[in-house]
């Protein structure tokens, strides 16, 4: 599976975290540092799995239980990104229907 920001979200790194608006939704969110980190993942991989692998590498280590924590939180957090719109995940096969990037400040 693929994932990508929605063409509706436009988003700002700040120094707290980043900044997210649905244009579409009016809703508004800043993300702390940690899912700060995923979102970039998300943006720079687009793989769910690449993005546990890199905070699991980069916080667990070889711990087996950080790293089984970690999937569990990458999980919930993309899984509520992509339920409030800001995220899509499609099949690797099928291509996403993007006009242009998703817009960043």
């Amino acid at each position: 599976m693929s994932l990508h920001i929605s063409d509706a979200v436009i988003w700002q790194e700040t120094g707290d975290g980043i900044s997210l608006y649905h244009s579409e939704s009016g809703d508004f969110r800043t993300l702390n540092a940690t899912a700060a980190q995923i979102w970039a993942l998300v943006e720079s991989d687009g793989d769910r799995e690449t993005v546990i692998t890199n905070l699991s590498l980069l916080f667990a280590g070889h711990n087996p239980v950080m790293t089984a924590r970690i999937r569990a939180e990458v999980d919930a957090f993309i899984s509520s990104m992509i339920e409030a719109d800001l995220i899509e995940e499609t099949d690797a096969g099928t291509p996403a229907t993007r006009s242009e990037p998703a817009a960043r400040s």
